[in-house]
């Protein structure tokens, strides 16, 4: 039989109002008076982490007490977590140390113990730094380490149709967390991927190694209330402990896999009413005069000109913007657009230009076309007036709203000329 060399290592208080202790009471005595006792010894691992055991002892002899069954060490021994109201202290570990051949426990404490009372002498305060050798995951590792995964959807309420942002962070006691619950000295981890459930159909794969928070934006189509939940899936590397034949503790490393999630609600209300109110435009014209499009002096548009009789007429067609183009929400004005024009169409009857020269009714012309008309009326004096012509025009404007939304218009609109016998070109 191997006797385990190691260090019997104290307990302490749990600030209950009594001393724990992990040195056990006096169980019994041989015939020369000897005293066995039960301690908690520890074995150091990775980066000074404990692993920890129930041991027996007096003063010939040690032995350890491990768990499970198949040990060649006459004592073992049970660890049992029990919760306590203490916020130094997750949990106790109440030992439970028996002999192997009579199965008797051998560390019972007295019958007037003071309370707390876990039927053993042998306690011992849950620590990330010291994990019992051989000890499986806590049932409820999975829930305890969600916790360390913050989940966040920002803003609080976001309106239907808005971008929202689904952020998720571990956070830095992750490590500790997984020591404790996992029963292992974790040596290194990353975060191999993240899986975001929106709760309303959409899914979303992220994979950023080693990235400990991510930022998801997500538009909620739909007013209502969503479960967002996020999940990081985290693989690495871990120090345990374990027995051999003899109960002897045997350290080594282990590669584990867990994934830690939580949630968070999302609210989207119901969309706001947008309204776009056009731009209330009209055509202005400026006769061409061989100025380039475009020119830095741009000369003033008019709505009404004087022509010459017989002459043809280019003119260059211009916007003339009475009301910008208006944004509303929910019926409040919110700004206005910008609008430009795109394009232009002659309407009503053809002038009198000849045929391939002047401008055919009916037709789409692009911004920037001159329009060119020729009037070959009035042929005699009427009194001495000259004769008026209205020329519609549609316009074609594309108006930018301040929400980035772009709508375009066609605008009915007319000019004037006036066209005198007198003033006859040639």
């Amino acid at each position: 039989m191997k006797p385990a060399a190691t260090a019997t290592k104290a307990v302490a208080a749990l600030g209950l109002g009594v001393a724990l202790v992990a040195t056990g009471a006096t169980d019994s005595q041989s015939a020369g008076g000897s005293v066995t006792t039960v301690s908690i010894a520890s074995v150091s691992g990775s980066a000074g982490h404990a692993f920890v055991y129930a041991q027996v002892s007096n003063s010939t002899f040690a032995f350890p007490a491990p768990t499970g069954t198949g040990h060649q060490s006459p004592f073992f021994s049970e660890w049992v977590a029990q919760p306590i109201a203490s916020p130094s202290c997750p949990w106790i570990w109440a030992v439970y140390v028996f002999d192997r051949a009579t199965n008797r426990q051998i560390n019972t404490p007295l019958p007037n113990s003071p309370p707390p009372n876990f039927g053993t002498t042998t306690v011992l305060c849950a620590s990330p730094t010291e994990t019992p050798v051989g000890q499986p995951p806590q049932a409820d590792a999975a829930a305890r380490l969600d916790l360390d995964l913050q989940v966040t959807v920002s803003p609080v309420v976001a309106a239907a149709g808005s971008t929202s942002r689904v952020s998720a962070v571990l956070s830095s006691a992750l490590t500790q967390d997984l020591n404790l619950y996992l029963s292992m000295a974790i040596q290194e981890w990353a975060v191999t991927s993240w899986s975001i459930d929106f709760g309303d159909g959409q899914m979303a794969t992220i994979n950023t190694p080693a990235a400990t928070s991510i930022q998801v934006p997500h538009i909620y189509q739909a007013a209502g209330l969503y479960d967002a939940r996020v999940v990081a899936f985290i693989s690495g590397h871990a120090q345990a402990a374990v027995y051999d034949r003899y109960g002897t503790v045997h350290l080594l490393r282990r590669p584990f896999s867990v994934e830690v999630g939580n949630h968070a609600l999302a609210t989207a209300s119901v969309r706001p009413s947008r309204s776009y109110m056009p731009p209330r435009a009209q055509i202005g014209v400026v006769p061409y005069i061989g100025l380039p499009i475009g020119a830095a002096t741009t000369p003033t548009a008019f709505r009404h000109i004087d022509g010459l009789r017989g002459a043809l007429t280019s003119l260059s067609v211009q916007l003339l913007i009475l009301r910008e183009g208006e944004l509303l929400i929910n019926g409040a004005p919110r700004g206005f657009g910008q609008s430009w024009l795109t394009g232009w169409r002659l309407d009503g009857a053809p002038s009198d230009a000849p045929r391939g020269v002047g401008t055919v009714p009916g037709g789409s012309h692009r911004a920037g076309d001159l329009l060119r008309l020729q009037w070959n009326a009035p042929n005699h004096i009427l009194g001495g007036r000259p004769r008026e012509y209205v020329v519609p025009v549609t316009l074609f404007v594309t108006t930018r709203f301040p929400d980035g939304h772009v709508e375009s218009y066609a605008i009915a609109s007319n000019f004037s000329v006036s066209v005198d016998f007198a003033a006859e070109s040639g």
